[in-house]
């Protein structure tokens, strides 16, 4: 359970004491997280495998080798050229079949027996970078907590970490002594006739159709997860599969925004307005759904081209003829992602009682509605949608409250008719307390994927620093779609043509209108998105709102400057 994957013991002391304190537990709990610093601090040296010689075959994706030192002289007695500062991409021609040295713990760390270079393709060539690991070291510290925070801490000798996650396992360890012991007792003091003991019944199942004990709902969290206890997961598997998933996605360096960072990022915001919610969200659900929530997380923009759904449509690309111009990523990014699932199973030779890789030991049952709560919240996240969907949420947000507010008017005029003047007044239940009952499933089944949508457009809520960088990254590749639309003489999206695209309006109109109704819907449900995500929001409305009167007060310096130059 404290394995360490390469990716993290690669890095020097001072990286791996800060991404041990950045990783942590609370760490990444704060609202004002930085993923750029993560893809910094875990800035390696990588290489790519691109086919040459099959037309059609799509290496864009193909897996980064950690190289060594050794790996990296090979390179050089081959005639190849290397500089290990640099982030532009080098080419070298490798001879059929050859591969490079990776770093890697043991075998199973290596590149994939099914993903290694056939002989049968030809030629490869070799494309040497520095790229961070965001997406493996983001999804083992947070599927693997509190394990990954422990051996993090042991690694890097930090003691106050190492206190942390030790007293999570324990207390983890006298939760569930204490569930079984009261489990135990309760049966032993049933009255039983010889032979009438029941039988548990594996059908019966909880709301959600698991039968596992992970179904059991959480009592809250105290320092992680615990995935890998509820389903039987070695940290290994998780990394392996993040891996596979973190190739899926482009760097930064071919798409400004949508790449291995963004993704990141989502998985931390999901995972920090979960933990916003506190021990009612908690309770509320199950931990297989926290787990396939966060999942669709990490995996929900596989494989974006760095264009829009109006591009694909307006170019008729394969994708929008394969998906009818509907959802056309998303459609791709969901389809994508169920076949990432399958690889994270494993093959059933690879099989070791019964553990299916990131599905653990979960039943048929369980694996399949991981599959399809993941496709129903990568759905979720098309934009054309968020108006609707957000109206649809207000809706069931509307009724949870009205009911509420009956329960309340019943007790006071309950009170009145009995006469008890001197009862002190009732707290008024939280949303989150009643979206179990039959009649809000409905608000409890949208809410997840809510919280995911909103943790991938939550960019302008997020610390000014951060915010700002994010705000630079979308426009770039905005930009860089208006020229590609430019050159093919197709019309230019909008937000997309740099020469009229006002960057501070467009910000303003983006909070003002999609982030800030959104958000506020999202704080009826969960009271702490107010005064930590909205407030920051606020703050961050008020910088662009200065920009813009900035930018006016200078328009009209120089108009002033130009008519006083004319009546000279």
């Amino acid at each position: 359970l404290e394995y360490l994957p390469i990716e993290f013991t690669r890095l020097g002391w001072k990286e791996r004491r800060r991404l041990a304190r950045v990783l942590s537990w609370e760490g990444l709990r704060m609202w004002g997280f930085d993923s750029f610093e993560v893809e910094k601090l875990s800035m390696g040296t990588t290489a790519e495998h691109k086919s040459l010689s099959r037309p059609g075959v799509d290496r864009t994706f193909s897996t980064p080798h950690l190289l060594s030192g050794e790996g990296i002289q090979r390179m050089l007695e081959r005639g190849g050229s290397f500089d290990p500062n640099s982030t532009s991409p080098l080419s070298q021609s490798l001879g059929q079949g050859e591969t490079c040295t990776t770093v890697a713990e043991n075998e199973s760390d290596k590149l994939d027996q099914s993903e290694k270079s056939n002989s049968d393709e030809g030629p490869e060539v070799l494309e040497i970078s520095n790229r961070g690991c965001p997406v493996v070291l983001m999804g083992w510290a947070l599927f693997a907590s509190p394990y990954s925070q422990l051996a993090m801490a042991k690694n890097v000798v930090d003691d106050e970490l190492i206190e942390q996650a030790r007293t999570a396992i324990e207390n983890n360890r006298k939760r569930k002594k204490s569930f079984i012991d009261s489990t135990r007792s309760s049966m032993s003091d049933a009255s039983f006739d010889e032979g009438e003991r029941p039988e548990r019944d594996s059908s019966i199942s909880t709301n959600t159709g698991s039968s596992t004990s992970a179904s059991k709902p959480n009592t809250g969290w105290d320092g992680g997860y615990f995935f890998c206890d509820k389903f039987n997961i070695t940290p290994k598997s998780l990394c392996q599969f993040f891996r596979k998933v973190e190739r899926e996605y482009s760097p930064r360096t071919t798409n400004p925004y949508h790449n291995n960072i963004h993704a990141a990022d989502v998985i931390q915001a999901t995972h920090a307005i979960i933990q916003m919610g506190g021990a009612e969200l908690a309770q509320a659900y199950v931990p297989l759904e926290f787990y396939s929530i966060l999942l669709a997380a990490s995996l929900h923009d596989v494989r974006h081209p760095g264009t829009s759904n109006n591009y694909q449509i307006n170019a008729q690309t394969e994708l929008a003829v394969i998906y009818n111009d509907s959802s056309v990523l998303e459609n791709m990014h969901a389809s994508r992602a169920s076949y990432l699932l399958k690889l994270g199973e494993g093959k059933p030779d690879e099989w070791a009682d019964g553990i299916r890789g990131i599905f653990g030991s979960m039943n048929d049952n369980d694996r399949k509605l991981v599959r399809t709560r993941i496709i129903r919240a990568i759905l979720y996240t098309d934009m054309s949608r968020h108006f609707s969907e957000v109206a649809k949420m207000n809706r069931h947000v509307d009724a949870v409250e009205d009911d509420i507010q009956d329960e309340l008017l019943e007790l006071e005029e309950r009170a009145i008719d009995e006469d008890r003047y001197d009862i002190p007044p009732v707290p008024e239940p939280s949303f989150l307390s009643r979206i179990g009952r039959d009649k809000h499933l409905k608000a409890r089944e949208k809410l997840l994927p809510f919280i995911l949508h909103l943790a991938d457009i939550s960019n302008a809520t997020k610390t000014h620093k951060v915010s700002l960088e994010w705000a630079h990254a979308v426009y770039d590749e905005f930009f860089l779609q208006g020229d590609k639309e430019m050159e093919e003489d197709m019309p230019v999206s909008p937000l997309c043509d740099r020469s009229t695209t006002n960057r501070v309006e467009s910000q303003i109109g983006f909070i003002n209108f999609v982030i800030k109704p959104a958000f506020l819907l999202l704080a009826r449900c969960i009271p702490s998105v107010e005064k930590v995500i909205v407030c920051q929001m606020e703050k961050n409305l008020k910088y662009w709102e200065g920009e813009k009167a900035k930018a006016k007060a200078e328009k009209e310096r120089r108009e002033t400057l130009l008519l006083q130059v004319k009546e000279e």
